[in-house]
This record gives C-alpha cells, sequence and structure tokens, in this order.
C-alpha cells in the first residue's frame, strides 16, 4: 500500500536535504553494467541490503526493472514497496530515493543511440546542485591535498 509524504516541502526539496546529509557519510561505489543494442541503452546497477540510494532527475521517460530484491521508494512523494520481479515507467524530471532491503539488481532502460557514457550522463539526467556542489568540494579538496 502507498505511502503518501504530506509535508511543507515538495518532494525534490525533501529529497535536497536528505541528500545533503547523506552526502556526509562514506559514498559505496556500486556495479554498474552497461549493455547496448540499437536504440537502447540499459544501465544495471546491484545495490546491497541497507543502502539507500538517492538518484539523479532524468530527462527523458524510462522503464526500470527490479530483476531481484525488495526495497522501499519514494517516486513523487510516495513510498512504496517494490519486490522483483518489477516494472515500471518513470516520467521526466523524476528523482527516486530507494531504500534497499534485500540485495537489489535495477535496470533502466532509455532510449537513445548514444553509447558514450560521458554523453549518455548529459543526455540523460540533471545532476542536483546539492549534489554537484559536493563534487567540486570533493576535487578542490583532493587538489589542494597534493
Amino acid at each position: 500500500m502507498p505511502v503518501e509524504i504530506t509535508d511543507t516541502f515538495s518532494a525534490n526539496q525533501a529529497i535536497e536535504q536528505v541528500e545533503e546529509r547523506l552526502l556526509d557519510f562514506p559514498q559505496l561505489e556500486m556495479l554498474l553494467t552497461h549493455r547496448f543494442a540499437p536504440g537502447v541503452y540499459l544501465r544495471e546497477i546491484f545495490m546491497p541490503a541497507g543502502s539507500i540510494v538517492i538518484g539523479h532527475r532524468h530527462k527523458t521517460e524510462h522503464f526500470n526493472l527490479v530483476l531481484t530484491g525488495r526495497l522501499n521508494v519514494m517516486i513523487n512523494g510516495v513510498v512504496e514497496h517494490l519486490t522483483a520481479p518489477c516494472v515500471f515507467k518513470s516520467g521526466v524530471d523524476v528523482r527516486k530515493v530507494l531504500f534497499i532491503i534485500e540485495d537489489t539488481r535495477w535496470v533502466t532502460v532509455h532510449p537513445t543511440d548514444e553509447t558514450d557514457l560521458g554523453k549518455l550522463e548529459d543526455l540523460l539526467i540533471i545532476k542536483s546542485p546539492t549534489f554537484m556542489n559536493r563534487l567540486m568540494e570533493s576535487k578542490i579538496g583532493k587538489q589542494i591535498e597534493q
């Protein structure tokens, strides 16, 4: 049963606040697998149980496939429990927050002929100001340490 979050903040503002705090903690490197076919890009991620994952906003409508695992996901302020196998469509400008209950394999399916991973990021996602600020801070910090 979906649980709707009724807060004074919009879903994106709430996600930004959570993201700001979670970026203070060590970040997990998660295994990514990229697959290509004519007109299709599949991005698979493995997320271990106990992880909290905040996705970037997507510029395109696309499919999501939960291949294995169980998780709670917040989309547009609504929290739902998902159990694999599961397929659903995400709209434009959607960000998701995931709490991984069991090890999960998740695939996004994007319509594109692009195969360059750097270009795909530019084509498909919008990184939040919070994420970009932290990224810049970490790059500056690494430069100062050298």
